[in-house]
């Protein structure tokens, strides 16, 4: 029950990420319809669709805060100048967001940034402080307690799973880990030499992020012009980069862009490499079963304690341990090698077949 929690627990903050990704862009159309002194109006027209019931529950939330409401002519009404705080205290996506007045933004977009312009502006340093934190202490939980497009992936992984089910075996290809580490430096590179941030143009978090953005919008523009529902035709190239990724793992290599190519992971594994909190392994506990090798996401080894800095703390090869011979726990597992690249290098070697 206790390992159960853990993954429901994990799936709840990706799922609370997605729906947040979702209420942004909804709550700037709120501000923007409030401002206007338009919003009574548009809960009206819009009864019965998406975007009315998202403005209603929206309302409601921002009703419901202290001093959301305020007594007029005897009647409980919006305290619209109130509200519109509230609607500017959460603002961005998994990119770049700033929540109750703290700006977080992806270590990636802050070294590209910094490469393009040669410069670290305050906001930019401001918004790295806490990633930089937990990141050091916890290692990559971004890619997997956060980042919205390893929910995707994790799903895409379910695919492989039923695809084997029906006995439709897919390739598993298994290029060097280290890819990931040169696609980084080659896009750190290309952002000083064009100043431009290459990479975030096809950094898949950003990607998504940026189209969930764009759908609740042409959902709006949509209702606007009187008509309902969604329109795929809303969906740009960045849908398209996205399919290849989810195509690539479904038939060619199994969870391909986190373990191989993600710049954003390379960058999460470096800066957690000697992290304090670790998956930590009793062996007088363990079997020797082989079930947490099996079930790692990473194709790294749990069993043979060789982990390293490519661990995203999923907490997976807890939950599948029936000896209960894995936990998280402080302090350093033994390896043979304390640097980051000879860890790499061990965790390549020590692969397994799944």
């Amino acid at each position: 029950m206790r390992v159960r929690k853990l993954q429901i627990t994990r799936r709840s903050v990706q799922l609370l990420v997605v729906a947040l990704v979702l209420t942004v862009p909804a709550v700037a159309r709120y501000n923007n319809y409030l401002a206007a002194r338009e919003l009574d109006q548009k809960l009206e027209r819009w009864q019965g669709t998406l975007p009315g019931a998202s403005l209603a529950g929206i309302d409601r939330v921002m009703r419901a805060l202290p001093d959301g409401e305020m007594e007029r002519a005897g009647k409980m009404q919006r305290n619209r100048t109130r509200v519109l705080e509230y609607g500017q205290e959460v603002r961005g996506g998994p990119w770049s967001a700033e929540i109750a007045g703290v700006s977080l933004t992806d270590p990636l977009a802050v070294v590209e940034s910094v490469a393009a312009s040669r410069r670290l502006p305050w906001v930019l340093l401001a918004g790295l402080l806490v990633p930089l934190i937990v990141t050091a202490l916890l290692g990559r939980v971004y890619c997997s307690w956060i980042c919205p497009m390893g929910l995707l992936l994790e799903m895409t992984d379910k695919l492989r799973g039923l695809l084997r089910f029906l006995e439709i075996r897919p390739f598993d290809l298994r290029p060097a880990r280290s890819a990931k580490y040169w696609l980084l430096g080659a896009g750190i590179l290309l952002a000083a030499m064009l100043a431009v941030p290459v990479l975030g143009y096809v950094y898949p978090p950003a990607l998504l992020s940026r189209e969930l953005h764009d759908l609740v919008f042409v959902a709006f523009d949509r209702a606007e012009l009187g008509k309902r529902g969604l329109w795929v035709g809303s969906l740009s190239w960045m849908s398209m980069v996205l399919g290849a990724i989810v195509l690539i793992e479904v038939s060619l290599s199994r969870r391909w862009w986190c373990r191989y190519v993600c710049p954003g992971a390379a960058i999460y594994a470096l800066v957690g490499w000697a992290r304090p909190l670790r998956v930590n392994l009793q062996t007088s506990r363990c079997s020797d079963c082989g079930d947490c090798v099996k079930a790692c996401p990473m194709a790294l080894n749990p069993m043979g304690e060789e982990l390293g800095m490519e661990c995203d703390g999923c907490g997976v090869c807890i939950s599948s341990c029936a000896d209960k011979a894995l936990a998280y726990g402080v302090g350093r597992r033994p390896s043979p090698a304390l640097d980051p690249i000879a860890t790499l290098e061990n965790v390549s070697a020590a692969e397994v077949g799944q």
